[in-house]
């Protein structure tokens, strides 16, 4: 198993408190059953349609299966011990090892190595791909069919330098409750595929992540670029000493937000509900 991971090349994940070993909704994975065949495909809580999204499998994102009804599967990402149902068809068999994943936010695939050709699907960033090595006008041919483009690519285990970046790419994103793409992502989707991009494979949910990554800030350590700041069920990146990046409910959209703006509305959220407790549970930094 190792060395497929280091075939898709996935750092060991950020679980210093063996999480996968006690957690009802992760379990550490022991083989690779298939990898993702749709952009963007939801992991649900039930073998329903209508039942809560839990997260999202990207394109080429592998996973075990350990369970099947008629229609669907009850799979585990290999990315983050995330378990749930995926429908049959959003699964492909596993064949050959990625070459290369998807580093612009979205990238089309055309039919020809042209940009006025047709294009027949739009890949998310985090997808990953198989390159035969065929390369024509600044783009790539695809191990399945299709072509694209070039500089929208790079080799796994590339890693950017700053996630924040990354991050950045996703500004004015819609939010989706489970989201992991562009086309709608949650506060820990878009901390997951920002760090995932700069090397890091850490949980997917928010208290995970802040019980796993980094230290916490001591008192009167100024946080800085980078940052993670932690609340109840949110998480955002910090890109200066005073300012939000994350994906929230309040606009419904990735946005930039003064951070003491963003526990304000944490506190009104938390009267409202009924519930005790800090707004803000501090920073983090890896």
């Amino acid at each position: 198993m190792s060395d497929l991971l280091h075939g898709f090349g996935l750092p060991p994940l950020h679980d210093p408190d063996n999480l996968l070993e006690t957690s009802k909704r992760h379990v550490k994975a022991a083989m690779i059953d298939g990898v993702g065949a749709r952009p963007v495909a939801p992991i649900k809580a039930e073998p329903d349609i209508e039942s809560e999204t839990l997260s999202e499998l990207l394109y080429g994102e592998p996973v075990q299966i350990l369970a099947e009804v008629p229609g669907w599967w009850f799979a585990i990402s290999i990315i983050d011990g995330y378990m749930g149902w995926v429908q049959d068809n959003a699964v492909d068999e596993f064949e050959v090892l990625p070459s290369h994943r998807i580093s612009a936010p979205l990238s089309h695939v055309y039919r020809e190595p042209n940009l006025k050709s047709a294009p027949e699907v739009v890949l998310p960033m985090g997808s990953f791909i198989t390159l035969p090595g065929v390369n024509e006008n600044g783009f790539a041919e695809l191990y399945e069919g299709g072509w694209i483009y070039e500089k929208h690519l790079t080799e796994v285990g590339t890693q950017a330098a700053d996630p924040v970046s990354i991050a950045e790419s996703f500004l004015g994103s819609p939010y989706l409750w489970g989201g992991r793409s562009k086309l709608g992502i949650d506060c820990s989707g878009l901390v997951q595929l920002s760090l995932a991009a700069a090397g890091h494979r850490i949980h997917r949910d928010s208290g995970p992540q802040r019980d796993s990554l980094g230290r916490a800030l001591e008192l009167g350590e100024s946080p800085m670029r980078g940052d993670l700041a932690f609340f109840p069920g949110h998480v955002g990146f910090m890109i200066d000493g005073v300012h939000l990046l994350h994906a929230n409910a309040t606009h419904m959209m990735v946005t930039i937000d003064p951070l003491d703006d963003v526990i304000s509305w944490v506190e009104h959220e938390m009267r409202e509900k009924g519930r005790e407790g800090p707004a803000f549970l501090g920073h983090r930094r890896l």
